[in-house]
């Protein structure tokens, strides 16, 4: 892709996760009161390399991430796929939305493939669990925003093939992460559909996204007399 391609990406995957700030929900429970996706403490964003060009070029929102400590800096770097760069922005508060990179639209969300090596849909980075809302609700999120992620890599493994074996890659990860858990993997499936899969077979059974787990304080709020009031 070259950098202003991905402009034309973004304009097809711009729609919010849920219909209100889940940011707001997870904020309260991080130590500064940042949304937990928008702080590098917990996650480090990425970029292609022509998409960073993109956005150089088009805001200032981002810049090189540099943790302050080389030791740091060179293991993240070592962690990152080829061809991508490691990103920091100016802050939820000064957040560009029309300028957010790949990651940050498709955050908590990565696109999982089977066994048969086919994007099926998507499930979320696990590491996640305890810190993020959404992956404790969600039922939360929109049939148009799951339409739009699952059209814009749809759009991406066209031009980069080989993030297709990155994914396939990431999505055995899990499924040896899962089945050492012995718990099923939550799928929203690109029929609409969610699903519980087994992690040792692939089995698929279908489900409802309110019917999947919730972790950490999400947990307990869910279980308080009156859920609404976390």
């Amino acid at each position: 892709m070259k950098p202003d391609d991905f402009q034309a990406l973004y304009s097809r995957f711009q729609k919010p996760i849920t219909r209100l700030d889940c940011g707001s929900k997870c904020a309260p429970y991080n130590e500064n009161g940042v949304p937990f996706c928008c702080d590098t403490r917990h996650a480090v964003p990425t970029a292609y390399q022509a998409e960073w060009e993109y956005l150089r070029e088009h805001t200032d929102l981002w810049r090189p991430y540099d943790s302050g400590k080389p030791n740091e800096n060179e293991r993240l770097q070592q962690e990152t796929p080829t061809g991508q760069v490691l990103l920091a922005c100016l802050g939820a508060e000064l957040c560009q939305r029309s300028f957010r990179s790949l990651v940050c639209r498709s955050f908590p969300f990565f696109p999982y493939f089977n066994e048969d090596c086919e994007f099926i849909g998507l499930s979320y980075y696990w590491e996640y669990e305890d810190r993020c809302w959404v992956i404790s609700n969600l039922d939360a999120v929109t049939p148009e925003y799951r339409a739009e992620f699952i059209e814009a890599y749809d759009t991406l493994f066209e031009r980069y093939p080989d993030e297709e074996e990155n994914f396939s890659a990431h999505s055995y990860q899990l499924r040896l992460v899962f089945t050492q858990q012995r718990r099923r993997i939550p799928l929203l499936h690109r029929d609409g559909s969610a699903y519980k899969i087994s992690p040792r077979t692939g089995k698929m059974q279908r489900t409802t996204p309110d019917q999947l787990p919730k972790f950490g304080p999400y947990k307990i709020a869910a279980e308080l007399p009156f859920p609404d009031e976390d």
